[in-house]
């Protein structure tokens, strides 16, 4: 049973607001209001747009359904019957296309494209997502400026009052007399996934505790309160990503904030890269988009008036509206991105090498690959490094036989990491490569049960050579591991080369957390290997064969599901 004592001062405050109403009507001698009267409220959200705006994939190079423009004409349409409906962002925003990329790190001169686009579709409110931050503060702070609506994260403290810009924690929004509370959150786990300098002035407090300090306030000055919060649903209800064995405390808190915060009359939210049509948790109506503007979200609140004049929610309702082939691009948005897309095209086909044979990333978590080893080889290379970790972050990465050109090295590393070279023992290597081994499956699987495909987390090394054996335990399946032809002694000391998610724990990688660091890049990782390939001119073309998955037929029962993973995607 819940608390009314958790729920007295929203009361108190809902009826605060009444009576102040009530009374500024009687001292204008304004007519009574009418108890009949009811409107309904419209409220769409994006998610996890991640920087795509034409309805084009860039790695495949070739027409996608997904987008800005395309999510603008269901907007338009929807405004058409509703010409008020508010429209709101859950974050992830700028970053996550070499659109995006190409005009926040090589030309920042220009307006940001995604900005551009949101403003000319008329966005009402944006929540920051963690993303925001991957390009560092001033990038951040510059597509702050160029937006004609706020970003609001209302549990993010400033730590440097004369440096770090401030956030908005709120809005309030009239709509046919209905004033409507619009709070925003972001997920707190970002000092765990970026580097300091991108977040150097702010503090990040938990979703929950925010809200219990800021929910009581907007709610006695609104009749409607709206959440926007980067941040998934929570505990395991749907799967966040896929192969992943942690979850940074608070990091999706939606489920959480419904149940714990009352007062709440709809949750809009993103972070997981998943939908969710309409669910009821504790009053509150959850709701959310599908990411890369693959849907858009719509919740529509029927107001009613009740005899004391106050505003109620008679019934809400939401779902997600799908962007297919049948919806075509908008032609103002795709007037505003065509520049830019005419910039990144040009860019991304610039030829850097050649590759003899044609590869994919389909099986590169699961076994030893080219493509990783090259990842593998700009990491020592640039690190001067021992070993090597690294993953396959994009399995949909494909290498032509002939040119290779950037955009096929940017698929090869997606994220905007930058390279750490830390110094640690053998034995703590051992413990950073069983804990990847930890994500497949343990062999013989039970019949009939699906297996759990390693997810990006699940990193390899070079420099070293092993064996994964699936019969083993977790904890217990590195075996043979072995440097410079030798069994790899636990004392010795190695320079590791990684990535700065990983120093920080990313992924569940405690072992490198406060590790010396004996190098760090200037630049992304992704820039390096662009880098290295036009120096050496040449696609690696075979894989070292330094490490493997045994028993064989556990290897072989990991592809087929990755193949039926696969055929299920491309439906």
């Amino acid at each position: 049973m819940k608390s009314f004592r958790g729920l007295l001062p929203v009361f108190l405050g809902i009826a605060a607001a009444c009576a102040i109403a009530l009374i500024v009507i009687a001292g204008a001698a304004a007519p009574p209001p009418q108890s009949s009267k009811s409107v309904t409220i419209s409220l769409l959200s994006t998610t996890d747009v991640h920087g795509h705006i034409e309805p084009w994939d860039y790695y495949a190079d070739k027409p996608a359904d997904l987008g800005l423009a395309k999510i603008a004409t269901l907007v338009k349409q929807v405004r058409a019957g509703a010409p008020h409906a508010l429209l709101l962002d859950c974050g992830d925003t700028i970053q996550g296309t070499p659109l995006a990329d190409y005009f926040a790190e090589k030309d920042a001169s220009r307006p940001n494209p995604i900005i551009a686009a949101f403003n000319a579709m008329h966005y009402d409110a944006m929540a920051v997502g963690n993303h925001e931050f991957n390009f560092g503060l001033a990038t951040l702070w510059k597509a702050m400026d160029e937006s004609r609506f706020p970003w609001l994260a209302a549990n993010v403290r400033q730590t440097d009052s004369h440096g770090a810009r401030p956030f908005r924690s709120y809005i309030i929004k009239e709509v046919d007399g209905v004033r409507i509370g619009i709070v925003g959150f972001v997920t707190p786990g970002i000092p765990r996934w970026e580097i300091p300098e991108h977040y150097t002035g702010y503090e990040f407090e938990q979703i929950v505790d925010a809200a219990r300090r800021v929910i009581p306030e907007v709610r006695s000055k609104v009749d409607l309160l709206i959440v926007l919060m980067h941040s998934g649903l929570g505990p395991d209800l749907f799967a966040t990503t896929e192969g992943r064995s942690e979850e940074i405390s608070g990091e999706n808190a939606a489920l959480a904030l419904a149940d714990q915060v009352p007062g709440i009359d709809l949750i809009f939210f993103g972070h997981t890269h998943r939908e969710l049509s309409e669910t009821f948790v504790n009053g509150a109506l959850l709701t959310q988009a599908k990411n890369w503007g693959q849907s858009l979200a719509r919740a529509d609140v029927v107001m009613s008036r009740d005899e004391s004049g106050c505003w109620r929610v008679k019934s809400k309702h939401s779902r997600t509206i799908p962007v297919t082939p049948d919806v075509p691009a908008d032609a103002e948005i795709m007037r505003i991105a065509e520049p830019y897309h005419q910039i990144t095209e040009k860019y991304l086909g610039t030829e850097i090498a050649v590759s003899d044979r044609e590869m994919t990333g389909q099986y590169a978590r699961y076994e030893d690959s080219p493509l990783v080893d090259l990842i593998h080889a700009v990491q020592l290379d640039a690190g001067h490094a021992d070993v090597s970790m690294a993953t396959m972050f994009y399995t949909h990465t494909r290498i032509p036989a002939g040119p290779v050109t950037i955009r096929h090295a940017d698929s090869l590393y997606v994220y905007e990491n930058m390279l750490y070279v830390v110094e640690m023992t053998g034995a703590q290597l051992k413990d950073a490569l069983e804990h990847a081994a930890s994500f497949f499956p343990g062999w013989p699987a039970l019949a009939g049960q699906k297996l759990q495909l390693p997810g990006y987390n699940a990193d390899s090394a070079a420099g070293v050579s092993y064996v994964v054996d699936l019969t083993q335990p977790v904890g217990q399946r590195i075996r043979d591991l072995q440097f410079r032809g030798q069994p790899l002694d636990p004392g010795k000391k190695l320079r590791v080369a990684i990535n700065n998610y990983r120093y920080t724990g990313g992924g569940g990688y405690q072992v490198y957390k406060g590790l010396p660091i004996v190098y760090r890049s200037s630049e992304e990782i992704r820039e390096l290997l662009i880098q290295y390939l036009k120096r050496t001119k040449k696609f690696p073309a075979d894989a070292s064969g330094n490490w493997k998955v045994i028993p064989p037929e556990a290897l072989d029962a990991i592809k087929k599901a990755a193949d039926a993973n696969s055929r299920d995607q491309s439906r």
